[in-house]
């Protein structure tokens, strides 16, 4: 008797275990993603991780990005968001270790399969009504909505980011005999003006740090090479391609009137007055602007540069939102804030108060969106046209992405700055980072 009661409870424990199973593999298999009641009574608290909270160009936007989520939505629904100024970009990370609640984080692109993997972020597609975010998505740039993808899911949103711009200083063109309302387009004409400047004021033409990271990306694309195969399972940055473009920039770096330097201290020197062409992000658009303003000199811009006849394909800096709410109450507070912070009055506030592009493209012909800010900073029409041919920054693969992203921005500084051969400099890199491939 007493085997047959343990044969029994056995057989109907399995069964219990195949049941659940079922159950569980049917749940998974539809996807239906379900969010729980929020009650503005008892507000659920949303932490916000946010890098652009540290920067001081950045810092007032981005508070009042998240006191109007809290004024408004937030207080109508049940939502607190508390901002967490994350200066080292690392925060997120030592807090989630730490058990603390990260709920959502502005994350770079570079590492954000490394952060999937170990860290609990999550898939849009996974936590939040497939209905719900379709509607959403609309009027988001197609080509934006690729960026923060892995595998075919989106584990972030593209958030605050920019296509390259080369700013340009207007009074310098002038003093050269150069027209800067008729920009360089190509890298050759890139040079030829560096050159000119140089050699009319005295001043440096060009400027473009060699450790900047994601220009470096755009540069490699627009000359038909590419940082990941398309698979994403190896480097493949040591192509014929690849090389001539750091090559064409190598030369450019050191025969073209070219300024050397930091990202930080080539912004100081044009923002100086003492550089022509800087390429960077469009969020220093407004810092630029008041130190053209204050130079008494006006401020100009141009596309990422071509090679030759062959459009430029530029890659774009920034973020995503990365989230990984751990219940389906915090599941439906977090879905609030990402509505509104994507949303039309997101997207105003980010352009017009932070400087990234509007990821809802439209808003920049909308009179109640950002046309008359569009109109008074021609420069953003640039940024807007690039949109149609970005391409998405390398997002590296698997635990070791910070260590590849190194490995690749070494490899680049030393191609450009050093006397060290370009192909064997970049095609060790790959060997490298292959080599720690997952």
């Amino acid at each position: 008797m007493k085997r047959l009661a343990k044969g029994a409870l056995a057989l109907m424990a399995m069964s219990s275990i195949v049941w659940l199973s079922a159950c569980g593999s049917e749940s998974k298999s539809t996807g239906a993603a379900e969010l729980g009641a929020l009650d503005p009574a008892n507000p659920t608290k949303v932490s916000f991780y946010s890098y652009s909270l540290a920067y001081p160009t950045m810092k007032a936007g981005m508070e009042q990005l998240i006191k109007e989520f809290n004024d408004t939505i937030g207080k109508e629904k049940g939502v607190i968001v508390e901002g967490v100024a994350d200066t080292t970009m690392q925060q997120y990370k030592a807090d989630i270790s730490a058990g603390k609640e990260v709920d959502v984080v502005q994350h770079t692109f570079s590492t954000l399969d490394s952060s999937r993997l170990s860290l609990g972020f999550k898939a849009y597609e996974d936590i939040f009504p497939k209905e719900e975010l379709d509607e959403h998505l609309k009027g988001i740039s197609s080509n934006a909505l690729e960026l923060g993808k892995i595998d075919g899911k989106m584990y972030g949103l593209a958030f605050t980011f920019s296509t390259p711009i080369v700013f340009i200083n207007g009074k310098l063109f002038e003093d050269a005999g150069l027209d800067p309302s008729n920009p360089p387009k190509t890298w050759d004409e890139i040079k030829a003006d560096s050159l000119q400047i140089k050699q009319k004021t005295g001043k440096d033409g060009f400027g473009l740090a060699p450790n900047n990271g994601w220009v470096t990306e755009g540069l490699i694309l627009s000359n038909g090479g590419q940082v990941l195969a398309k698979d994403r399972k190896s480097a493949d940055f040591g192509s014929d391609a690849s090389v001539a473009a750091i090559s064409m920039w190598k030369d450019l770096y050191h025969n073209g009137g070219s300024a050397p330097g930091s990202d930080a201290e080539l912004m100081e020197q044009f923002m100086a007055g003492n550089l022509g062409m800087y390429v960077s992000s469009t969020s220093l658009h407004s810092g630029m602007k008041k130190a053209s303003e204050a130079g008494g000199w006006k401020l100009y811009g141009a596309a990422l540069p071509q090679f030759g006849d062959t459009p430029s394909v530029p890659v774009n800096s920034g973020s995503v939102l990365a989230v990984r709410p751990n219940d389906p109450v915090k599941t439906a507070a977090v879905w609030e804030f990402v509505k509104f912070v994507t949303g039309d009055r997101g997207y105003t506030i980010i352009t017009s108060q932070i400087g990234y592009l509007p990821l809802r493209t439209a808003l920049a012909d909308d009179p109640n969106g950002l046309k008359d800010f569009v109109e008074q900073n021609p420069l953003y029409r640039i940024n807007l046209d690039q949109l149609t041919r970005i391409q998405p920054v390398a997002i590296w693969p698997g635990d070791n992405a910070t260590e590849m992203a190194k490995v690749f921005t070494d490899a680049i500084v030393k191609s450009v700055m050093a006397d060290d051969d370009v192909k064997s400099t970049l095609t060790a890199a790959q060997n490298e980072i292959n080599g720690m491939m997952p």
